[in-house]
């Protein structure tokens, strides 16, 4: 995948499911998962693809530049080209399958306080959503 633009804008407001941290949502049919505006969560929006992620337009808010500047340089550093902004995304839960589930099978398992590689950590969330949605 090339453009963040393949991913489908669904203009309507989702309904929410469950609260919390892990948010879940139905939305022009579909149970997904709320993916907050950071690099992590939005590093698996890249990961799982258009097929699999759709996002809603939001207001900006006021501390936009910079959580732009943080999430955006998270990206580039996994290899991946900044997002737009605007946006909130989501995230298809496969059947089954709670947020913890999700998380557990994307985590690259590594150790707390340790230098965080993000191009490892973007192969494990490759290998998680391809165990996810079956395409291993």
């Amino acid at each position: 995948m090339t453009d963040w633009n393949l991913f489908l804008v669904v203009d309507a407001e989702p309904v929410e499911v469950t609260g919390g941290r892990d948010r879940v949502v139905l939305l022009a049919g579909r149970r997904l998962l709320c993916l907050p505006d950071n690099g992590y969560q939005l590093l698996l929006a890249w990961v799982a693809g258009p097929r699999r992620v759709v996002r809603t337009p939001v207001p900006l808010d006021p501390d936009q530049p910079i959580v732009d500047a943080f999430v955006n340089s998270y990206l580039v550093e996994a290899g991946v080209p900044p997002r737009p902004r605007g946006f909130a995304w989501y995230l298809d839960l496969p059947a089954d399958t709670a947020p913890a589930g999700v998380w557990s099978a994307v985590g690259a398992g590594g150790v707390h306080g340790a230098p965080v590689d993000l191009l490892r950590v973007r192969e494990a969330m490759e290998r998680g959503v391809a165990a996810l949605y079956g395409t291993a």
